[in-house]
């Protein structure tokens, strides 16, 4: 979420820092890390409420010892052993969950009010500097691969060796012995093709409506005068507030019981893509604010003087503009859509299964082995995405030399 927010960065604001004596602290401090507030903090306040509602990792790994986090709590209270649902309790934890995101929203929405401050691209050229690390290169470089290390490689072999195995153990030479591709050959593709499919359907358009509508957004709350156009922020800021197990809930109730007397989607992917268009609705705004706050307003007001409409500034101005960031958006949203479970697993039927949830479903029937296959194969299919992504931020992001 930061890294189109930096590639924006303007050096010649860097380079008269310099030229007025500020040594690379003073100058990091006091000009490359305040310009692009706005982005830093609406990517730490989107990663506390992503960390705060997570619900796949700990239900996963704390579950079965019995350690809760938000999310995991509230499924529990909503499917316990020995009483009915507890609908009232979760919705009064949401209502505290809820106040919180309202504090953070109005935190955030006070940065948006001078925007001003924070715009860095104007009618001028800019590019953005590349700044030498020096010693501090190996540095970065094991930082680097120590996080690929932990986070990356380890599970993805962890991930090969159960895949291989007919029931987990840890690696020995007596475990060779079990050493096969049986997993693999008990993988279900009439289904695996479905959820695909399904998966596929939700990466394309799940990204495509959201930052139309997060384009909306923004210019309304950045560009536009409409009374009371910070409640269209906080509206776009809401559903992620909202923990994606309630959401999911909330959803379920909706489709079932109000929603399908009138338009039957219930059970179908439309409900589905519906729900994750609202839930990344939050995160698309967050890019786009960031990236159209960094856009000066002469760039509009010199489109106005030439004779374009809103309309026109927007899509020839404004939109170009901000292509990086909604390429890096867009790219960003697809993933998310690909391994998302929260929102999918109370939805999910025989006919809209996801490939996560596909998984989850397996994983919980005791498969650990054919689930750890079946994960893969999502690896396999995020691997042409990332590389896509990657080319694009290679083309779009890095300056040119010369």
């Amino acid at each position: 979420m930061t890294a189109a927010t930096f590639r924006a960065m303007d050096p010649t604001l860097e380079e008269a820092a310099y030229m007025c004596g500020a040594g690379f602290r003073s100058t990091w401090i006091g000009v490359t890390m305040r310009l692009p507030w706005p982005g830093i903090l609406a990517a730490a306040i989107y990663v506390f409420t992503m960390a705060f509602a997570a619900f796949d990792v700990p239900a996963v790994i704390g579950l079965g010892s019995r350690i809760f986090t938000f999310s995991t709590y509230i499924l529990v209270l909503l499917n316990p052993d020995d009483s009915l649902p507890k609908y009232g309790t979760v919705a009064a934890l949401s209502t505290i969950v809820l106040a919180l995101a309202g504090a953070l929203s109005w935190w955030y929405s006070n940065v948006q009010k001078s925007a001003r401050r924070y715009a860095v691209v104007t009618g001028k050229g800019y590019r953005p500097r590349i700044t030498p690390l020096g010693g501090w290169v190996w540095v970065a470089w094991g930082f680097v691969a120590v996080y690929f290390i932990l986070s990356k490689l380890l599970p993805l072999l962890v991930l090969i060796w159960v895949s291989l195995l007919p029931f987990i153990q840890p690696p020995t030479m007596a475990a060779l012995n079990f050493v096969s591709f049986d997993n693999f050959d008990r993988l279900d593709w009439q289904q695996i093709t479905r959820a695909l499919t399904n998966t596929g359907f939700l990466m394309v358009l799940t990204p495509t409506l959201a930052l139309m509508m997060s384009v909306c957004f923004s210019w309304i709350v950045l560009r536009s005068k409409i009374r009371g156009r910070s409640w269209f922020d906080f509206i776009a800021f809401l559903p992620h507030a909202v923990p994606n197990i309630v959401f999911a809930v909330a959803a379920l109730l909706l489709t079932l019981f109000v929603i399908d007397k009138i338009v039957p989607i219930y059970g179908t992917v439309w409900v589905l893509l519906l729900v994750f268009v609202i839930g990344n609705i939050s995160y698309a705004t967050r890019m786009t604010n960031s990236g159209l706050i960094q856009l000066n307003r002469e760039l509009d007001e010199c489109a106005s003087t030439c004779g374009a409409n809103t309309g026109a500034t927007v899509w020839a101005v404004l939109i170009p503009l901000l292509t990086p960031t909604l390429v890096y958006a867009w790219l960003w949203m697809a993933l998310l859509a690909y391994r998302e479970l929260t929102l999918a697993v109370l939805l999910t039927s025989v006919d809209n299964v996801t490939l996560p949830v596909f998984i989850w479903n397996t994983w919980l029937g005791g498969n650990a082995g054919v689930s750890a296959a079946l994960s893969l194969v999502l690896v396999m299919g995020l691997v042409p995405l990332i590389a896509v992504y990657w080319y694009v931020v290679q083309r779009r992001g890095a300056p040119v030399n010369g």
